[in-house]
């Protein structure tokens, strides 16, 4: 997918809920691919799940859509998302272990 570098994002956004161990990092990979998204997604040790991300603004925001409301509408309690110029772009995207 092909996209000027003013186009593309880097979003950073910190999953709270019941969202490790029911496959929510898969989840997330399914969609960002799909949707050409990059990036990386992992677990972090207090419970949450960060996802790493690169694309256009509107396809990183139909990710995070996709996430709430149609794969875990009831693990998700809260999402901080934060925006960013690109500074290194990923090739696909990964889930960290």
């Amino acid at each position: 997918m092909e996209h000027s570098s003013k186009d593309l994002y880097e979003m950073h956004a910190v999953v709270k809920g019941s969202v490790q161990g029911v496959g929510f990092r898969a989840m997330t990979r399914y969609y960002a691919s799909g949707l050409g998204v990059t990036g990386t997604v992992k677990n972090l040790p207090d419970g949450t799940v960060e996802i790493c991300a690169h694309g256009s603004k509107k396809r990183l925001e139909e990710l995070m859509k996709k996430l709430q409301e149609e794969a875990f509408p009831d693990k998700i309690e809260e999402n901080a998302i934060d925006f960013f110029p690109v500074e290194k772009l990923h090739e696909d995207f990964r889930i960290i272990h």
